[in-house]
């Protein structure tokens, strides 16, 4: 009887275990639920089952990490099509994420795909950021026709042809038209309909 290999064997054990463990996945946007936050997503890494790459079924109602706190939250906005990244939790989430507070697992459910956290969009494909300013903290729209962007020594807003930007000691203003310049002390009052900059 030929003697087992037992390096040869926890090799394999080794590959089986890792490879039933769920720890993150590149998924596409199938549905986007804005009031609670939640995505149906497409794993698009196809898994091998019997010897041939198979499609993975879609994961449906994850949760999305957006940031909320202090009565404030930061809502993205996905769209179908849109690629991004879950995470899968250690342990059955349901009782946390629905209560938001210390509970025990309901089940004993590892890394598994019931779990999944959607951690947020990724830039994919051909596209590329352009059209904002660099080394800024910007919000856009894709084409950077849109955006406000903080930068080191101002902000700037941008929306289609008009450009503010405020600096320390100055706020300037243009447009496609017209041009206003405000460096130092400066007031404007207006009363009834207000004051017309650029006629």
């Amino acid at each position: 009887m030929p003697k087992v290999n037992e390096y040869n064997y926890q090799q394999i054990h080794d590959r089986k275990l890792a490879e039933s463990i769920c720890v993150a996945a590149v998924v596409q946007v199938m549905a986007f639920d804005s009031a609670k936050m939640t995505v149906d997503v497409q794993p698009l890494s196809k898994h091998l089952e019997n010897g041939s790459y198979e499609s993975q079924p879609p994961i449906l109602g994850v949760p999305v990490a957006c940031t909320r706190s202090g009565g404030f939250i930061f809502r993205p906005w996905f769209k179908s099509g849109d690629t991004g990244v879950v995470v899968y939790l250690d342990h059955d989430s349901d009782s946390t994420v629905a209560g938001g507070k210390e509970a025990e697992p309901i089940t004993e459910r590892n890394h598994s795909s019931s779990d999944a956290i959607f951690v947020g969009a990724i830039v994919s494909g051909s596209y590329t950021v352009k059209g904002i300013p660099d080394e800024s903290l910007a919000l856009a729209s894709e084409d950077g026709k849109i955006y406000v962007a903080v930068e080191k020594d101002k902000i700037e807003f941008k929306n289609e042809d008009t450009t503010v930007e405020i600096a320390k000691e100055s706020v300037d203003v243009k447009t496609k038209d017209f041009t206003v310049d405000a460096t130092g002390n400066v007031k404007i009052k207006g009363a009834g309909n207000g004051v017309n900059i650029g006629g």
